[in-house]
């Protein structure tokens, strides 16, 4: 039995997800989550690590997890993915030669950072010299000290540290790798952040993080309605924002969703000038279906908002759908509730398996 834990540290949550892939099906044995204070993470970078490493050990002493085989995620903007082309080489060579082959094109000195590389597609060139596209990514190095140092605390030791975007497309598009589909995105709202991710195959081609999440609409209706931060989100997940088509009035309820509406609108203007750089850039088609996950993913009418504006097939993501659940300690409206949360710690928990 080949038991892997997924740990997600988000902007307001540590999730974990027990995954077992020892089996022909893929059983999720476990989800828990336990709250961060305010301001523990943000914009994806831990601020206060003796927080988080109180929540993380918290998470493991009252459910019981396995302390073997974790693999922490990060999503944050001192991180950078980009798609290289190189000679091609073997795996090892290629890894050794990683971080001449790629200075050139990332934003951060190679020196600073941890490197790694996804292989996409070999070609030849018109003079014949054969080559290789890769995702090169490349974190600040003192990003994963923290996480280490976090766990480390915890008394928790991590297999590897792996990006979050990743885990998104193991999770939500791993089980169609290799069946020919369509080009796909993920967008995953989080607390400060949102990643986007398109896809093939199983295969992510491109990652962008844009510095804007669910803490933004609070933070509107807070100052826009002059509210407390506990009723601006309560109020944030009542009202959502408006339909497409459907105006609002001039009550206190149409004003919030007009607050709110802005800030999607935003939201969806970067989407949309994010895929538009990557089907430019790529001479791939378009982006036919588009994943929305993530806490801030539960906002009401967002989804259907996202899918009017860029003209594209929306859904909210259903991971445990597609999982046989074992023994999980959760109802049926707890899981249905943990569904735009759970991919990215299930994601990581499928670290080398797909």
């Amino acid at each position: 039995m080949a038991v892997t834990v997924g740990l997600d540290i988000g902007g307001n949550a540590v999730r974990a997800a027990v995954v077992d892939t020892g089996k022909s099906n893929r059983i999720v044995r476990r989800y828990a989550e336990m709250p961060l204070p305010a301001g523990a993470v943000s914009g994806g970078e831990i601020v206060d690590e003796g927080a988080v490493a109180e929540a993380v050990a918290a998470l493991w002493k009252r459910n019981k997890l396995p302390r073997k085989r974790v693999i922490v995620g990060t999503a944050n903007q001192r991180l950078a993915v980009r798609q290289v082309d190189v000679p091609q080489m073997g795996h090892e060579e290629l890894t050794e030669a990683l971080p001449f082959q790629v200075q050139d094109s990332i934003p951060i000195a190679v020196d600073e950072a941890v490197l790694d590389f996804v292989p996409l597609e070999q070609f030849v060139t018109p003079d014949g010299e054969p080559m290789e596209s890769i995702l090169a990514v490349a974190v600040h190095r003192d990003i994963v000290d923290s996480l280490i140092r976090v766990m480390e605390s915890a008394k928790v030791a991590p297999t590897a540290v792996d990006l979050q975007a990743f885990a998104l497309v193991r999770a939500i598009f791993g089980m169609e790798a290799g069946l020919g589909t369509p080009l796909q995105a993920i967008v995953d709202i989080g607390a400060s952040i949102t990643q986007v991710v398109i896809a093939r195959a199983g295969t992510a081609h491109f990652v962008r993080l844009l510095p804007r999440g669910g803490d933004d609409f609070t933070a509107a209706l807070r100052d826009g309605l002059d509210l407390d931060a506990e009723s601006a989100e309560e109020l944030k997940r009542t009202v959502g924002v408006e339909p497409m088509g459907m105006p609002g009035d001039d009550d206190d309820v149409s004003k919030a969703r007009r607050i709110l509406t802005e800030q999607a609108d935003a939201l969806i203007e970067e989407l949309r000038s994010s895929v538009n750089y990557f089907e430019a850039s790529s001479g791939e088609e378009r982006v036919e279906r588009l994943v929305v996950a993530g806490n801030a993913a539960r906002l009401p009418h967002l989804a259907n908002r996202f899918g009017r504006s860029l003209g594209v097939a929306v859904e909210p993501a259903r991971v445990l759908d597609m999982f046989e659940v074992g023994k999980i300690e959760m109802t049926d409206d707890e899981i249905l509730d943990a569904q735009p949360v759970i991919p990215t710690a299930v994601g990581l928990a499928l670290w080398g398996e797909v």
